[in-house]
């Protein structure tokens, strides 16, 4: 095999490899679940969570073995208390994965096609989170740390994918918030939308410039109208 040519490519490969070697018990979510659904904001890493494991350590050394077995492949894994990260370097290019283990997680299936057919690969079933609960962890990240990212993605499930977020799951988030830098993070439905609106308001063309590494350059153009108008059409309070 040649050299990968980017990040991406690197990444293709590992989808389709975890979904060869894990089956459905590899769920993809985060940003890479978007992507798969046709988003067109770069990632360069994949989140996963596979089931049903209890903990982390039990799931370590399943996927050393399987890092393993590709000649020519090196990695490391480092296990704190939020996730399994793991560094991979193959083939020329390098990426991150971001693994923790559940008992259960919704999932369906969709297609590797959008990131694998870009690179001549074969294209392979996956799992990725079910979307009305990766709406509702992607709003509450985005409530945790307040990047432009999270809120294009909101826009993507909302005005895209028409989902709505698991409200369940979102208070639940709310209940146990995390902070991150400088955010100031809700800690209830009503003031999130408050924080959401204001979000909104404050876009504007200047601001949009910092998702220019992430996306093509005509999807910015209007790009500040078409995420507010979707943050301002979520329907809770």
């Amino acid at each position: 095999m040649k050299n990968f040519r980017n990040t991406e490519e690197l990444l293709a490969w590992v989808i389709n490899f975890f979904a060869a070697e894990f089956g459905n018990n590899a769920i993809i979510r985060g940003g890479m679940a978007l992507r798969l659904l046709n988003s067109p904001r770069y990632t360069n890493d994949i989140d996963y969570v596979f089931v049903p494991f209890t903990s982390k350590k039990e799931l370590k050394p399943l996927i050393e073995k399987k890092l393993s077995s590709v000649q020519g492949l090196d990695f490391s894994i480092t296990l704190n208390s939020k996730v399994m990260d793991i560094n991979i370097n193959y083939l020329s290019q390098s990426c991150q994965i971001e693994i923790n283990a559940e008992t259960e997680c919704q999932s369906l299936a969709t297609s590797s096609s959008p990131i694998a057919s870009l690179y001549g690969m074969p294209s392979k079933i996956v799992r990725i989170a079910n979307l009305p609960i990766a709406f509702a962890h992607k709003i509450a990240a985005w409530n945790e740390r307040e990047l432009l990212r999270d809120l294009f993605d909101i826009y993507q499930y909302k005005a895209i994918l028409r989902v709505e977020p698991n409200l369940e799951i979102l208070q639940k988030r709310l209940a146990k918030v995390r902070t991150y830098k400088n955010a100031k993070p809700a800690k209830n439905l009503k003031s999130l939308k408050e924080k959401l609106l204001l979000a909104a308001n404050e876009l504007d063309e200047q601001k949009i410039q910092e998702l220019k590494p992430l996306l093509p350059e005509a999807e910015l153009a209007g790009l500040h109208l078409r995420i507010a108008a979707a943050v301002r059409g979520l329907g809770f309070s």
